[in-house]
């Protein structure tokens, strides 16, 4: 997009799953401000919800969205903060109403948020039925009311773009991970099957299937596995990976941005991972 767009004519990209200083949202917000887009950022709450065992807290002043719209603006971009619920029907229907209320269109949407790690992690007898269904909720639920909510905006205009967060775990499965892997095969298929809707309005629909990306949730699990020294463990794990390292969220958000792009009109309905060369359970 073309520095001299006015802001009406400037694409609108409405990310969930924002409030984390570290995380893939935060990071693909402030990539799509840096090429050109409107965004609107969002999560449950300012700040997004802490991961079971999480020790790596923001610094700087981090306050959340606030701050994340902040550093979007002092760097020339324009960004919006709104909190929502995207596993409800109101939440959902709030943030896209926001986004249109607030710039008139929505272009872009990214199915960013994800269910906090939990009790959902274990053999599945040791599974509550409230950490699977907290999981589903929000990993698919959400990304279906988000993606049904956005949709008709875009058909209207005869041009979308659907990004949807998955994971390598829901194209490989994983021990222990059974609401995981199962949310992100949904997401999966869900994609697939938009892809086919959506294709005669010019919109696409794809989903991106991180591996282990350092984030709260990476320093959880490394936790949860038993390390007290997160950057030890870390690094022991990423011995599994071919590039020797976990990813950054940024590289995520590149992904992101390519098929939030115009040049990614003939992409659709893919599941694209990035993942360091293909992640055996054991680094992630």
């Amino acid at each position: 997009m073309g520095e001299d767009m006015t802001e009406s004519e400037q694409r609108v990209a409405l990310i969930t799953g924002c409030g984390k200083e570290n995380g893939i949202g935060a990071a693909t917000a402030q990539r799509l401000a840096r090429d050109g887009f409107i965004v609107v950022v969002s999560d449950v709450a300012a700040a997004g919800v802490d991961n079971d065992q999480s020790v790596e807290r923001a610094g700087g002043g981090w306050q959340g969205l606030d701050t994340l719209v902040a550093r979007i603006e002092a760097n020339g971009g324009t960004a919006t903060s709104l909190t929502g619920d995207v596993s409800s029907e109101d939440g959902a229907a709030h943030l896209v109403a926001g986004a249109i209320d607030a710039y008139g269109r929505l272009d872009v949407l990214v199915n960013n948020a994800g269910a906090p790690h939990g009790q959902d992690r274990g053999q599945i007898e040791d599974v509550p039925l409230s950490a699977w269904e907290a999981v589903m909720a929000i990993n698919v639920r959400g990304v279906f009311l988000m993606t049904r909510a956005a949709v008709p905006h875009m058909k209207k205009r005869g041009y979308g773009r659907v990004v949807s967060m998955a994971s390598v775990a829901g194209l490989e499965a994983l021990p222990e991970r059974a609401a995981y892997c199962a949310s992100k095969a949904a997401v999966i298929g869900m994609t697939r099957s938009l892809a086919y809707d959506l294709a005669p309005h010019g919109v696409t629909a794809n989903c991106v299937c991180p591996g282990s990306i350092r984030t709260d949730r990476a320093i959880s699990s490394t936790l949860r596995a038993g390390w007290t020294d997160v950057d030890e463990g870390l690094a022991e794990r990423a011995k599994f990976i071919p590039v020797g390292r976990h990813g950054r969220p940024e590289e995520i958000a590149a992904t992101i941005a390519h098929l939030a792009s115009e040049d990614a009109a003939y992409i659709t309905g893919q599941a694209i991972a990035v993942d360091g060369g293909g992640l055996p359970a054991s680094a992630f």
